[in-house]
């Protein structure tokens, strides 16, 4: 599958747009690279949701080092966290659905017919992202005023 701009933007548009709205964050984003050709922060919670169409398979991953992950749970909810908690991850989960769903119907708007998914989430200290694909990686960065988070996307074509 070749996947340019036209790809991307519903994922780089709905992340933008939940930050806005939902975490009352401005962020911008930064030009897409592919994972492997710049250092990987640490993270330490992401979320992970996995795509099918008639078309491809693969997987969006949301991603966030500890510090900007609370500021943004704390706009989003107004209230102070100290820490991770069980509860609070269920926030990455659910930022990632708003983004997914954002995207999923522009994407099927332009035929791509995507499904219905669950994210998953990631917990731990200094986790780092893989994907069990022989395609690359592309990395959607983002930066707020709290610190840089990223959107892995990873796709291969269905046989």
């Amino acid at each position: 599958m070749s996947m340019d701009a036209s790809f991307f933007k519903p994922f780089i548009e709905g992340t933008l747009n939940t930050f806005k709205v939902q975490c009352k964050t401005s962020a911008t984003h930064e030009a897409p690279f592919f994972k492997g050709t710049k250092p990987q922060p640490d993270f330490a919670i992401a979320g992970v949701i996995g795509i099918t169409s008639a078309k491809f398979t693969g997987t969006i991953t949301l991603c966030f080092p500890e510090k900007v992950f609370l500021g943004m749970m704390e706009r989003m909810l107004d209230e102070k966290f100290a820490v991770l908690t069980d509860e609070l991850q269920d926030g990455v989960a659910e930022m990632l659905n708003i983004i997914f769903g954002h995207a999923k119907v522009i994407l099927n708007q332009q035929g791509h017919t995507i499904q219905k998914a669950i994210p998953t989430v990631i917990r731990g200290d200094k986790i780092h992202t893989s994907h069990l694909s022989a395609s690359k990686v592309v990395v959607l960065s983002f930066v707020t005023d709290l610190g840089t988070f990223q959107i892995e996307i990873c796709s291969e074509v269905s046989l």
